[in-house]
C-alpha cells in the first residue's frame, strides 16, 4: 500500500536530525497502538518502525553522540533500542588496502570465502569500505535461503513484472499490472501506484539505500538486498538477503552462492527472478538511456541538484547523490540474461513505451500480460 502520510514527520526528523527520537516514533502510530505499545514489552508496531528509521549506520552513530553528550532522548532510545534487539550487525571500517585483497579472493572464491574465520566479508562503496563478521554473514546469508524457498513457493504466476525506473513510466498504463507480481527497484517506492502494486522491492547501491533507508525499511513485502547493506537495511522476515559479488560478469548458477550485481539493480533482479521459477519477464520503464555530464565513468559519484531527467520523477534523485551510469555496460548484463532465459526455454520481453533498450523482442504490454 502507499506509504502512510502520518509517518512524513518521522521520515523529516531523520533528515534533518539524523534519527527519530522514540516519542515521535510513538506519536506517529495510531494512538490506541501507542498507548498499548508503550506498556508492551514486545511493543511489535513500534520495534518495526524503530528498525525502518534508526537502523542504518549514521542513524546509530548520531544517536550515540548524543547520548554521551546528555540528551536524555537519545539515551532512552539506545536503551530501549538495545532491550528490543535492536543492536547493529558485526560491521567494522576497514583501510582500502585492506579490504581490496579481499573482494580478490571472495570473487576467485564465493564459495568457500567464508569457511575462514579470520577474513572479514568486505563492502565497498565509493570511498567507504567495510567488513563484516564472517560466522554473522554466514548465519544471515543461512536464514535467507530458507526465506528464498518461502519466495519462490508463494509466486502466483509463471510471469513476473520488472520495473525500470525510467521517463516512460509516465506514460504506461499501470493499471494493467494488477493482478500480477510486480517487481520494482529503488525509489520506485516513492511512486504511490507503484507500491502499492510491488510484490517486492531491490537495492543494491550504498548512496540509494542509505540516503533514504526508511523508505525500504517501511515497506512491508519481499525486500532483495546484497548481505553487505545490512548496517544500512534492517532484517526483517521478509528481506532476503544475498552474497553480491563483482569482478567478472556472470549470470547466477545458484543466487545463495553468488550472484553478479554489475551495473544495474534490474540485473539483480533478473537473476533472483530466474532462480524463483518464472517463465517469463515483462519489462516496463527501462528507457536504458541517462543524461549526466560528459567523461565520467560508471561509478562516479554525481550530485543532482536540478530536476532528474532520467526517471519517472524529476524529484528521483534531485538533492541526493547517485552514480554514473553506463548504458552499454547495462545491455551487456541484459544479453547475458537473454541468453540465460532463453537457454532454458523462457523468454524476456520489453514492454517499454519507446527507449532505447532493443536487446530483448518488444510486445505490447497488454499483450505480454495475457499469458499467465
Amino acid at each position: 500500500m502507499p506509504l502512510d502520510p502520518t509517518l512524513e514527520p518521522c521520515r523529516r526528523l531523520l533528515h534533518t536530525r539524523g534519527y527519530v527520537p522514540l516519542a515521535d516514533l510513538a506519536a506517529s502510530l495510531p494512538p490506541a497502538i501507542a498507548r498499548t505499545e508503550a506498556r508492551n514489552d514486545d511493543a511489535e508496531a513500534l520495534t518495526a518502525l524503530c528498525a525502518a528509521m534508526n537502523h542504518a549506520a549514521p542513524a546509530r552513530a548520531r544517536i550515540a553522540e548524543d547520548a554521551a553528550a546528555g540528551d536524555a532522548n537519545a539515551q532512552l532510545l539506545a536503551q530501549w533500542m538495545a532491550a528490543r534487539g535492536l543492536t547493529a550487525p558485526p560491521c567494522r571500517p576497514l583501510p582500502a588496502g585492506y579490504v581490496y585483497p579481499l573482494h580478490a579472493a571472495l570473487e576467485a572464491d564465493p564459495g568457500g570465502f567464508l569457511d575462514r574465520a579470520d577474513r572479514p566479508y568486505p563492502c565497498s562503496a565509493g570511498p567507504h569500505h567495510w567488513g563484516f563478521d564472517p560466522r554473522w554473514t554466514r548465519n544471515r546469508l543461512a536464514l535467507s535461503a530458507r526465506r528464498f524457498a518461502r519466495f519462490t513457493q508463494e509466486r502466483s504466476s509463471q510471469t513476473a513484472v520488472l520495473v525500470g525506473n525510467g521517463p516512460s513510466l509516465q506514460d504506461t498504463d499501470l493499471s494493467l499490472l494488477h493482478g500480477h507480481d510486480v517487481y520494482v527497484t529503488n525509489y520506485a517506492l516513492e511512486h504511490p501506484t507503484l507500491r502499492g502494486l510491488a510484490r517486492g522491492v531491490a537495492v543494491t547501491n550504498y548512496f540509494v539505500a542509505n540516503q533514504a533507508p526508511e523508505l525500504f525499511g517501511l515497506f512491508d513485502r519481499w525486500k532483495a538486498y546484497p548481505v553487505w547493506l545490512s548496517h544500512v537495511l534492517p532484517d526483517s522476515p521478509s528481506t532476503l538477503w544475498f552474497p553480491a559479488i563483482g569482478g567478472a560478469l556472470f549470470f547466477a548458477q545458484d543466487p545463495m552462492q553468488a550472484i553478479a550485481w554489475h551495473s544495474t539493480v534490474s540485473f539483480f533482479w533478473m537473476q533472483i527472478l530466474f532462480h524463483a521459477g518464472y517463465r517469463k519477464l515483462v519489462l516496463i520503464g527501462f528507457d536504458n538511456s541517462y543524461a549526466q555530464p560528459e567523461g565520467l565513468r560508471e561509478g562516479d559519484l554525481i550530485e543532482q541538484r536540478q530536476d532528474d531527467r532520467n526517471h519517472f520523477d524529476p524529484g528521483y534523485f534531485r538533492g541526493k547523490i547517485w552514480q554514473a551510469a553506463d548504458p552499454d555496460r547495462m545491455s551487456e548484463t541484459y544479453a547475458l540474461t537473454r541468453r540465460a532465459y532463453e537457454g532454458d526455454g523462457r523468454e524476456i520481453v520489453n514492454a517499454t513505451l519507446g527507449g532505447k533498450l532493443e536487446v530483448f523482442a518488444r510486445q505490447n504490454l497488454s499483450q505480454a500480460l495475457r499469458d499467465r
